[in-house]
């Protein structure tokens, strides 16, 4: 009888040990919320007391049209564990795990057309089914496109519709550089696709061959439709 009453008192005086810790580390994180204009953005995290350091959870809003977002955790200012990543319609479209570097759960990321890789000075296109995935995919892609396009007055006057084809190259850093139009057509067209797939962040995770990252290019559309 003695040892379970001292069984009992090791695990009340464990479970009050724990909640103190708890509600001291809860006190010590400040909740922030910031706004962004472009992209239209409210960003809830929380940062170390006195000091910018994010600690714990966070989510990120994009408003606007397409609006989706993003939620994950900080662990001494870097992201770290499982963000997901929701569509417009709420739907989780990928779960991306900071800490091993892999994806946990990844939907088609449909606006990559193509990838092509270098090899012995040739380009080409790469057909096994390996891609470099943005994150945020599809999401994040239609968001940027429909918040920021716009359809060019001399494109319009003249009744300029089609798809523009911007190729960029994504290294194996996961950056987004040196975006181009492969296939030039309308030149007021080609000059909007160009500047609006430039501002697309760089939030790649670049393509892996044999587990290692490489350079490649990917083609990515843009349509222009007149309503």
């Amino acid at each position: 009888m003695n040892k379970t009453n001292s069984w009992i008192k090791l695990l009340i005086t464990i479970t009050f040990c724990c909640s103190a810790l708890y509600s001291s580390f809860s006190q010590a994180l400040q909740k922030v919320n910031e706004k962004s204009k472009n992209p239209n953005m409210v960003s809830t995290y929380h940062v170390l007391k006195d000091s910018q350091i994010k600690e714990g959870v966070a989510e990120m809003k994009y408003k606007g049209k397409l609006g989706f977002r993003v939620k994950g955790q900080f662990s001494q200012g870097n992201k770290s564990g499982i963000w997901e990543f929701f569509d417009s319609d709420n739907t989780i479209i990928q779960k991306y795990n900071y800490t091993t570097k892999k994806f946990e759960y990844l939907q088609n990321f449909n606006s990559l057309q193509a990838v092509f890789i270098l090899k012995d000075q040739d380009l080409v296109k790469l057909e096994t089914g390996a891609i470099p995935v943005l994150l945020g995919g599809d999401a994040k892609f239609l968001y940027f496109l429909a918040n920021n396009i716009h359809y060019p007055h001399a494109a319009r006057t003249k009744g300029a519709t089609g798809t523009v084809g911007v190729m960029v190259t994504i290294t194996k850093e996961g950056e987004m550089v040196r975006p181009f139009i492969p296939k030039p057509g309308d030149k007021a067209l080609d000059a909007e696709a160009l500047r609006v797939v430039s501002m697309m962040p760089n939030d790649w995770i670049p393509l892996y061959l044999n587990g290692e990252p490489t350079d490649c290019l990917v083609l990515l559309y843009v349509n222009f439709q007149l309503g």
